[in-house]
């Protein structure tokens, strides 16, 4: 009996231990900004739907703030140090919508205004530069005459080389969607030096042979291996016409960086015979960013991070999970007597990040994300978890052993 006992005693222990282990997550986030959190809102410790994060050398963040009509900076700590709206910019539109943000080697950044069809260029200081590009009121079959090419419409999506070539997605969907399909605009800027002084030009030689807009339909996230000359861009709707795409499975095309060429490669996706039979994401991939060898991928409705090799395309693994307390835009749903659907969320009726867990990784339309190696040699990843009003700071290196 004796005997008997002790084994049941080890065995019970065993499943203990398990349970505990299960509960427990592997990686949890270093913290969050702003710190401390108050939720949707535009006090300063705010923020209203972000969108996107670009982290900086030194570990500050800087915030697409949308709702808001602002960008914010934060420094490692998760306080305040500086805003900008429309006012610091000379704009006297207040809708100035910032979306995407993206740097160059020269730590200079660069932010989609789709509000006011412009992308305003800032010094590694943060002090505006010039913008790229001006808006205008133009058709998809005008959209590249000649008297049209430095015209912008919504500017979302953004991607800058590290020499400084700026690649935009305008994802004004009412002008590009035809005959039912979805499509967007995408232009180039190169930059270029003219009497001492930085300026933006069409690439029209990139606009000839790219093949973008024939492969995807609608994308956002964009990401760029100066290393490899690989640009990466998200397929967010693809339709089955798509390589065979029956299941519409969501997948990261690759392109050539100099000419915009599709490289025949997908990631996200297992293909048989050029089709797609397969596929990790059945939703949505938006914000993506390239570290090293390997592609960080937002998987927004699974409310996930995925890690993938870029050359062998191989998934190394994912973190993250659906926030309980959140409804998209389209529900109506109740859960212990309140919506959370967006608009409760504006309207300040419900707080999802009161009781959406950050460290157990739980959340609400992830969005924008950002991978870096920092000064001091330490790598990070953030990720704008979009609905709980915060941004999830993560130890990356920590993770990849993880993943090892």
């Amino acid at each position: 009996m004796k005997i008997k006992n002790n084994a049941f005693s080890i065995i019970f222990f065993l499943v203990i231990m398990i349970v505990i282990c299960n509960g427990k997550e592997k990686i949890q986030p270093i913290s969050y900004l702003p710190n401390p959190q108050n939720g949707y809102g535009s006090a300063p410790d705010q923020l209203a739907q972000p969108d996107d994060v670009e982290i900086l050398k030194n570990g500050s963040m800087i915030i697409t703030d949308v709702d808001n009509n602002r960008i914010q900076i934060f420094n490692y700590n998760g306080k305040l140090q500086k805003s900008i709206d429309s006012k610091t910019l000379g704009l006297k539109n207040i809708e100035i919508i910032p979306t995407g943000i993206s740097s160059d080697d020269e730590g200079c950044i660069y932010i989609t205004l789709e509000g006011v069809g412009m992308i305003a260029r800032f010094l590694p200081d943060m002090s505006f530069d010039q913008f790229i590009g001006s808006q205008g009121k133009i058709s998809a079959d005008e959209y590249y005459l000649d008297q049209n090419v430095n015209l912008l419409i919504k500017p979302q999506g953004i991607i800058v080389s590290g020499n400084g070539d700026v690649f935009v997605i305008d994802m004004a969907k009412k002008i590009f969607k035809k005959n039912g399909v979805r499509n967007f605009g995408f232009k180039k800027f190169k930059k270029t030096i003219i009497k001492n002084r930085v300026k933006y030009v069409y690439d029209r030689e990139f606009a000839a042979s790219q093949e973008i807009t024939k492969i995807m339909r609608k994308s956002e996230g964009m990401a760029i291996s100066n290393k490899m000359n690989l640009l990466f861009v998200a397929e967010e709707k693809p339709s089955k016409s798509q390589f065979g795409n029956k299941e519409k499975k969501r997948y990261i095309a690759v392109f050539d960086l100099e000419t915009g060429k599709f490289l025949n490669r997908l990631i996200g996706v297992k293909m048989e015979n050029g089709e797609i039979i397969d596929g990790n994401h059945y939703e949505s991939i938006e914000g993506l960013s390239v570290l090293g060898d390997n592609i960080y991928a937002v998987d927004e409705k699974q409310g996930r991070v995925y890690c993938y090799n870029i050359h062998s395309g191989k998934l190394l693994g994912y973190f993250g999970k659906k926030a309980y307390y959140y409804c998209d835009d389209e529900s109506d749903c109740v859960l212990e007597g309140v919506n959370y659907n967006e608009q409760s969320i504006i309207a300040g009726k419900a707080m999802p990040h009161l009781l959406n867990d950050w460290q157990k990784n739980e959340m609400a339309s992830p969005d924008g994300v950002c991978a870096i190696e920092l000064d001091n040699g330490k790598k990070i990843l953030a990720v704008v978890d979009q609905w709980n009003s915060r941004i999830l700071y993560y130890d990356l290196e920590k993770w990849l052993k993880l993943l090892k």
